[in-house]
């Protein structure tokens, strides 16, 4: 879930997601999960990842950038370092 560029980073995962599988669909329920019930803070995503938000707002927003791109053909997601 944590998607962090040392990973995957968005590209390779969008790639290993494309193909169906129960783990795309896992995948993809935890990460609706996540976003549905905010689950996850900046903090926790930082300790992670060493992706570092400001907030838990422009995490939650950078991630469902991230969901839409991997899932609803929307654009790269970028974020600020």
């Amino acid at each position: 879930m944590y998607c962090g560029a040392n990973v995957y980073g968005p590209d390779k995962l969008k790639e290993e997601l494309s193909v169906p599988s129960e783990w795309r669909g896992q995948f993809r329920r935890n990460f609706e999960h996540v976003l549905g019930m905010k689950t996850l803070t900046a903090k926790d995503y930082e300790g992670r990842t060493d992706i570092e938000f400001d907030s838990d707002d422009e995490l939650f927003s950078y991630l469902r950038k991230l969901y839409d791109f991997l899932f609803a053909a929307g654009p790269y997601p970028e974020f600020s370092e």
